[in-house]
Parts: structure tokens; C-alpha cells; sequence
């Protein structure tokens, strides 16, 4: 099982790329269901572009609320048990990059691959 999080909150591409843009997220007990991709459902996607009112809507928001909504994404979005968490992040070194790994710190990851 494969989680992708798209935490380019100002560019969310993964939607558009995966062709799933127009799916949208639900709530449940655990949180957010993430969209998930293809048949099998081996693919499961969480990204702001899902839960805005046009796909090419501007999110223009500062380091705070950047901050918590990827640290709601980490905890609460109902992910399941996964193999991999693969993380969209925009280009360059800015507040997404820092916010999701002190959100993912305290699950302790095996590991990382940068690329």
C-alpha cells in the first residue's frame, strides 16, 4: 500500500497528474478518507487541490496555517497501514518541508529517500 501526501499547497499537481481531480474527500471516524487510485486501490492520495472549490483556486497562506493543515494531513487523514509515504513538496526549501517532517517524526519512520 502506497500513501501519497501533496503538501505543494500553493501548486497541488498530484490530483491532475493521477486524473483524479475530480474525486472528492469524505469524512470518518478516523478522520479524512483519502482518494484512492485505481482499481486495486493500492494508492492512497490526500491533497489541498481536493478540497478546493476550483482546481486552479490560489491558496496564498502563510506559515501557521501551511503548518497545520499538513500536520492534519499526517494525523488525520485515515491512511491505513502503509508500505511507503511518498510526499509531494514544492520546490525549494520553505515551510512545508519543515512542517511535515516534525509532523512525521513521532512515527519513528525506517527511513527517508530524497530526491
Amino acid at each position: 500500500q502506497v500513501g501519497i501526501l501533496d503538501v505543494d499547497l500553493c501548486g497541488p499537481s498530484i490530483p491532475r497528474m493521477l486524473r483524479v481531480q475530480d474525486r472528492a474527500v469524505h469524512q470518518c471516524d478516523s478522520g479524512w478518507v483519502p482518494v484512492f487510485v485505481g482499481q486495486d486501490r493500492a494508492i492512497a492520495l490526500m491533497s489541498i487541490g481536493f478540497l478546493l472549490e476550483r482546481p486552479d483556486d490560489a491558496v496564498v497562506w502563510r506559515g501557521p496555517k501551511k503548518n497545520a493543515l499538513i500536520k492534519q494531513f499526517v494525523t488525520d487523514v485515515a491512511w491505513g497501514d502503509l508500505d511507503f509515504l511518498i510526499v509531494d513538496t514544492p520546490p525549494g526549501t520553505s515551510d512545508e518541508h519543515i512542517s511535515t517532517v516534525e509532523a512525521l517524526r513521532p512515527y519513528r519512520l525506517l527511513g527517508a529517500i530524497l530526491v
